[in-house]
């Protein structure tokens, strides 16, 4: 059965999804702060330039939990009914589309860093475009995007596994299902 976007928008569900997204995300911009303030204690004292790299991370928490977001009210939702396993699972593969997103995000702005031009934009009549760089960019974008996988898999299941508990003392008034159920 083909599903229209109207039908994909309107399921059931969101809010809560929304809300779970919301709190992965801000528990990484929390987590990469925390690394961050680790790593000021190894450079005190040698001259180091502070500054926490808030742009950094808003690139990698912003997609991960709007990744989430999506896998957990379209893809994959988690309701009540379910069992553990089927609700790990889950939460393992919404954790897979959060860093698959970060891939693409990566992979995109990468790939615009890689392209460079020889020669003065217009500075000459036709500057040569040079390439050479997408491959590696490409390599990095999904070398960042697996590491955002396993590091954030224990955050994206834990975070799967209390939204399993939460619905099931609040169940919802709807049936929820997904793109996964409907196969």
């Amino acid at each position: 059965m083909a599903l229209t976007v109207k039908q994909l928008v309107n399921r059931h569900g969101a809010f809560v999804s929304a809300v779970t997204a919301l709190i992965v995300g801000a528990a990484l911009i929390v987590l990469r702060f925390l690394e961050f303030l680790i790593g000021l204690l190894a450079t005190v004292g040698q001259g180091q330039p502070y500054g926490f790299p808030i742009i950094q991370v808003l690139l990698l928490a912003v997609p991960f939990a709007a990744g989430y977001f999506v896998s957990l009210w379209i893809v994959a939702p988690i309701a009540e009914e379910l069992r553990l396993p089927h609700v790990v699972t889950r939460a393992i593969l919404a954790t897979g589309v959060a860093s698959t997103v970060v891939f693409i995000v990566f992979a995109i702005l990468n790939v615009i860093g890689a392209v460079s031009f020889d020669g003065y934009l217009f500075g000459q009549s036709f500057p040569t475009v040079r390439f050479d760089g997408i491959p590696s960019a490409l390599g990095n974008a999904l070398l960042t995007g697996v590491t955002v996988f396993v590091s954030n898999l224990p955050l994206g299941v834990l975070a799967g596994v209390l939204l399993w508990i939460w619905r099931k003392d609040h169940p919802p008034r709807h049936p929820l299902s997904g793109l996964i159920d409907e196969v």
